[in-house]
């Protein structure tokens, strides 16, 4: 009675006749009763018209409010979501976020510095003096310095 995935033929997605969970009519859907981003497994089979309801139903179910959600979890099991940020490399599962200890180093050493006083400037080019070049490995900018210094520091 599931369907294999979701989809109109239409879209060429494969379709197996079911009836929809909710008016008895073919279903074309494998609708996810609890959403995927929200850590849903179980699907209903439903029609065109009673899918379009259940994702319409009220604001929560918006295609944003699922984006969302969907990211807030990916970032709470420790996937990435967009950028790979400073201080963190992507793992071998191509997925997983794991430290980079050097990267961690050296947001350390500009903390570091900039509660010593120097000013942005100042704390790149005490990076550059040290060695630690960006990712791209070119001197340290003031407005770059900033970024580094709002990076998430793994404790």
């Amino acid at each position: 009675m599931l369907l294999e995935l979701c989809g109109p033929p239409s879209e060429g997605r494969t379709v197996i006749v079911a009836e929809c969970f909710e008016c008895g009519e073919p279903a074309e859907y494998a609708h996810h009763v609890v959403p995927r981003s929200r850590g849903g497994t179980m699907t209903v089979p439903l029609c065109g018209a009673c899918h379009a309801k259940a994702h319409h139903r009220d604001k929560r179910m918006s295609t944003p409010a699922l984006t969302a959600a969907a990211m807030a979890h990916k970032k709470a099991r420790g996937e990435r979501v967009g950028a790979v940020p400073y201080g963190w490399a992507l793992d071998v599962d191509g997925v997983h976020l794991v430290l980079c200890a050097a990267e961690q180093g050296a947001i350390s050493d500009a903390s570091r510095l900039r509660a010593a006083g120097l000013s942005l400037r100042k704390v790149g080019a005490e990076l550059q003096r040290r060695g630690v070049l960006t990712r791209n490995e070119r001197p340290w900018q003031a407005q770059q310095v900033k970024g580094l210094l709002a990076a998430e520091v793994a404790r």
